[in-house]
């Protein structure tokens, strides 16, 4: 009958007390809670009070690489991949709040956005790493990395014998969307959407971004870093923020402003 209760309004109602029980507790010993504290345990409790930005410490490298090409696998999601090649660490050496950040909530930036082939889901991740750590410094580092993205030959990451496909076609997308990033290393390496060699292509940009990013954020980390470059967007130019390749695709197709 336990079990049978457990289900239904007698049984919600029951751990609601139980909740109810936990707050009252805390708040007679005049200790400041909240019920998912409660529920977690201390550990939650302590990852909500963290302050922002987050802390951070050094990392290496090759290992943010090697985590985030197979943190690609099997979920096949190149936002995702990038977080995971370097929260797990943060997390090992840290704590709190990289250890109970649900990474997998972002795994509907693949594909630029669900599918979308809008901004590449690599450059979403690693926004949301340097923003979190970076605080105010945040545009200025991620719009190098858009840079970076855009006018690297990609990929450069290789797994070498843990490799789910040989890749050895590279590309330059100049520009951050997946679906420019994609198609044009596609049409030069001779293969379609779903060929394991796109897929690994991928993998390996995940790796790269995942790379990039923990390599700026190591030189933030040590009072080095030095912006790259100005922002790209120019409002006085062209009436609001925006790329300045819109004709290589759409060419007479892109609206007209005012500005």
């Amino acid at each position: 009958m336990r079990e049978e209760l457990e289900g239904t309004e007698v049984g919600l109602s029951r751990r609601k007390l139980l909740v109810g029980a936990g707050l009252f507790a805390a708040g007679t010993l005049g200790i400041g809670v909240s019920p998912m504290g409660v529920l977690a345990g201390a550990d939650d409790a302590q990852a909500s009070a963290v302050a922002y930005p987050w802390p951070y410490k050094k990392l290496d490298i090759a290992e943010v690489g090697k985590l985030a090409y197979e943190g690609y696998y099997p979920k096949l999601s190149c936002s995702y991949a990038t977080l995971k090649g370097i929260f797990p660490l943060l997390a090992k050496d840290i704590g709190e709040p990289y250890r109970s950040f649900p990474i997998e909530g972002m795994q509907w930036a693949q594909g630029g956005v669900a599918g979308w082939g809008t901004l590449c889901g690599t450059l979403m991740g690693a926004g949301l790493t340097i923003g979190f750590i970076t605080g105010d410094n945040a545009e200025t580092i991620i719009n190098d990395m858009m840079f970076w993205y855009s006018e690297t030959e990609l990929p450069v990451y290789s797994p070498g014998k843990s490799a789910h496909a040989e890749v050895k076609v590279k590309s330059v997308s100049n520009s951050p969307l997946c679906h420019l990033s994609t198609t044009k290393w596609m049409s030069k390496a001779g293969v379609g959407f779903k060929d394991p060699r796109r897929i690994d292509r991928c993998a390996r940009v995940a790796a790269d971004v995942a790379m990039q990013t923990a390599m700026r954020l190591n030189a933030w980390a040590s009072g080095e870093y030095k912006p790259e470059h100005k922002t790209k967007y120019s409002i006085t130019e062209f009436g609001l923020t925006a790329q300045t390749n819109c004709t290589e695709c759409h060419e007479n197709g892109v609206p007209k402003l005012v500005k």
